[in-house]
This record gives C-alpha cells, sequence and structure tokens, in this order.
C-alpha cells in the first residue's frame, strides 16, 4: 500500500503541474503577445508532446536494465526537469525564453509520465491493479483540487506560489518514490533481461513495428474505445465554462463550480471503483461506466435548470470513475507482458488525442447548431465506446506474455 501511495503521490504532482499549466500559461504568454492563435497553438504543446513522445520514451523503459531498474532513470531524468520548469515558467522576462522553458517542462512531463505509470503494474500483483490504480487516480484528482481551492486563492498578492509550490512538491515525490520504491526488489515479475541493452533497437520505426505485431483484437477495441470516450468526457470539460454561461445563464464562476460536482464523485468513487474491479471484474465495472456516462449525457441533453444539473453531473463522475480507474488494468490484462512501458506510454497518447481533437470538434457542433446540440457529440462517441465495450472479451486474471 505505502508503495502504491508513492506512486498516487507522483500523480499528484503530475496533475499539480498540468493545473497550473493550463490555468495560467495563457495568461503568463498573455504578458509578451496579444495573439489569441499565437497562444492557442502553444498550449497544444502537452498533447503534441505526449502523442509523438511518450509512447517513444515508455517503450525505451521497457529495454533498460540498470541497477536502478528500468523505469526509475526516467523519473529521475524527467521530474526534476519538469519541477525546474514549472518554477521558471513565471519568472521568464521574454516571449522566447518562456517558449524555451515550456518545451523544458513539457519534456521533462515526457520523459516521466509513461515510466510513472508503467511502475503500478511493474510493482503490484495483478489481482490488486485496479484498487491500485484507483488510489493513483483518486490522489491525482486531489491535485487539481490543491491547485484550484488551495494555491490559486492563496496566490493573491503572491504570484509566484502556485509554480513555487507545485515545483517543491514534484521533487518531494520523487524523494518519496526513491526511498519507497525499489525496482529490483519490488518487481513482481521476472528481472528485466540483462543482455536487453545490447539487443536493443531504440529506432521508433522499430518499435512502432514491434507495437503493431503485439496488437490484438482488444487492444485495438480498447484503443477506439478509450478514444472517443476520453474526447467525449473531455469535451465537455474544455467547453463547459461556456455551455454554463451561455446555455444556463450562470457567471463564469458559477459554471465552474458546477462543474467542480463532477470532479467531486470522480475523486471519492475512485478508490471504490477500484476495489469493485478487483472483486467483481474490471470489464462488468468498466462496462457500466460507460453505460453510466453515457446516461449521463442523455440526461444532460434535455436539463435546463443548474440544479438539476449537479444532479447529473454527480452521476457523471462517479460513472466515469467506474471506467477510467478499471480501462487501464483492463489494458494490463491483454498486452503481452514485456511491453507494458510501450502500451502503458500509448494509452496516455490516446488520452491525449482525444484531449486534441474533442474541444474545435465540440466547438465546431455549437457553432452549427447552438448549445442545445452540446451533449450530441458525447453521445455519439460514448455510444461507440459502449459498442466496442461489449464487443471486447478479456480473459478474468490472465496476463500474456
Amino acid at each position: 500500500m505505502y508503495r502504491t501511495l508513492a506512486l498516487g503521490l507522483g500523480a499528484l504532482a503530475t496533475q499539480l503541474v498540468w493545473a497550473n499549466y493550463n490555468a495560467y500559461l495563457p495568461l503568463l504568454y498573455g504578458r509578451f503577445t496579444t495573439s489569441n492563435t499565437l497562444i492557442g497553438l502553444v498550449m497544444v504543446l502537452d498533447n503534441i508532446f505526449a502523442i509523438a513522445l511518450v509512447p517513444y520514451v515508455a517503450a525505451l523503459s521497457d529495454r533498460t536494465c540498470t541497477r536502478w531498474g528500468r523505469r526509475t532513470p526516467f523519473l529521475v531524468a524527467g521530474m526534476p526537469l519538469t519541477a525546474l520548469g514549472l518554477a521558471l515558467v513565471a519568472r521568464t522576462a521574454t516571449f522566447g525564453a518562456l517558449l524555451a522553458v515550456t518545451v523544458a517542462m513539457n519534456l521533462g512531463l515526457a520523459l516521466s509520465a509513461g515510466p510513472l505509470l508503467a511502475l503500478m503494474p511493474d510493482i503490484t500483483p495483478e489481482e490488486r491493479r485496479a484498487r491500485a490504480n484507483g488510489l493513483i487516480t483518486a490522489l491525482a484528482g486531489c491535485g487539481a483540487l490543491i491547485a484550484f481551492f488551495v494555491l490559486a486563492p492563496a496566490s493573491r498578492g503572491r504570484p509566484l506560489l502556485p509554480f513555487d509550490a507545485g515545483a517543491l512538491v514534484g521533487v518531494g515525490a520523487l524523494a518519496v518514490i526513491l526511498v519507497t520504491i525499489r525496482e529490483p526488489r519490488d518487481a513482481v515479475h521476472a528481472r528485466a533481461d540483462p543482455t536487453a541493452r545490447q539487443r536493443t533497437r531504440w529506432l521508433p520505426a522499430a518499435m512502432a513495428r514491434e507495437a503493431v505485431s503485439a496488437c490484438t483484437r482488444p487492444v485495438v477495441l480498447l484503443g477506439v474505445l478509450g478514444l472517443c470516450a476520453v474526447a467525449a468526457v473531455n469535451g465537455v470539460q474544455n467547453m463547459f465554462t461556456r455551455f454554463g454561461v451561455h446555455h444556463l445563464g450562470l457567471d463564469p464562476a458559477g459554471a465552474t463550480t458546477l462543474l467542480g460536482f463532477f470532479v467531486l464523485t470522480f475523486i471519492a468513487g475512485a478508490v471504490p471503483a477500484g476495489l469493485a474491479g478487483d472483486r467483481i471484474g474490471r470489464l462488468p465495472v468498466m462496462r457500466l461506466g460507460l453505460a453510466g456516462t453515457l446516461v449521463a449525457f442523455l440526461l444532460a441533453q434535455g436539463v435546463r435548470t443548474p440544479a438539476l444539473f449537479a444532479a447529473v453531473l454527480l452521476l457523471g463522475g462517479l460513472a466515469w470513475a467506474l471506467f477510467l480507474v478499471n480501462a487501464y488494468p483492463v489494458l494490463l490484462q491483454v498486452i503481452p507482458a514485456a511491453h507494458v512501458g510501450l502500451f502503458s506510454g500509448l494509452w496516455g497518447a490516446t488520452s491525449a488525442l482525444g484531449g486534441l481533437l474533442a474541444p474545435p470538434l465540440y466547438g465546431w457542433v455549437v457553432d452549427r447548431w447552438g448549445f442545445e446540440a452540446f451533449f450530441l457529440p458525447g453521445v455519439v462517441a460514448m455510444s461507440v465506446a459502449v459498442a466496442c465495450s461489449l464487443a471486447l472479451r478479456v480473459a478474468p486474471a490472465e496476463r500474456r506474455t
């Protein structure tokens, strides 16, 4: 449990970085340019790094063989770089310097994100992975709450506080992981091949061929349903403030608070979702979560009052926790054990791609049909995800080798 808590602290630190990144970076770039287009282009750098680099780095961690283990070297390289970038991002004096620090911060995140995710199955017995992922997910959600409800109010008069606090939490999380987790000692599966470094092919093309050869029908279905589900929910989260203001008649603060009901039940439901997945079965619980999220989208399409919307968002947050906590452990059941890092990185890239595609799609639907159609993209995408989940077959408590 304490090792899972250490990984959860790493996830909390990562989420703290993302929350500060999305909240403050547009404002920081606004000091040097008035072009919203340019700011928008810079703000998708994180998605580009996640799609292009995270799977590659995570795959490298599968093949790395050091006395520190497979994943730890990448955490040691990436997490301090991310912390340094976060501490410097508000202290830059030119657009070029801010862009350089932003790139460095995204590079640090790309180096550590995939290996950090893959470290959970490395040290967790198969039968406990859903509950471990639930705890990590809950702690990650707490990182966003800390950013929005603790650091943001406290930053009035102390504008550097969110950045310095996030950097300190990141360094502290790395220290806790290094003290708590020793990969060669704590790995639950076979040690890495000691000749791996001699046989490693680190070319992206070679890794892509291996990924394709390792793919099976369940992996493809999981990829499609993950992309659709993440795109559906991410699109709502990104555009919900405008929906609340222009359709529900709320002010921006009220719309943001309303969305907080979704976050509340998502965090509260993460650990129970993992326990349910380990005891009942991850695939059935994941399907229940997808179906519940689809029901929430359908109900939201016809709701007009903030009070009823709060109830729908409470349902949606709980259902989303049931899906998200169990989806990654389901993926672990159908991938080759030797490629946990690679497919963990691809899972992260799939989420990033969904986050990149969703906001423009939702915006286009609203421009064409108005806010009355705001949830229709989510209904369609979640319906595809539910159909894929029903076609999915996973052997319980079994890992392919």
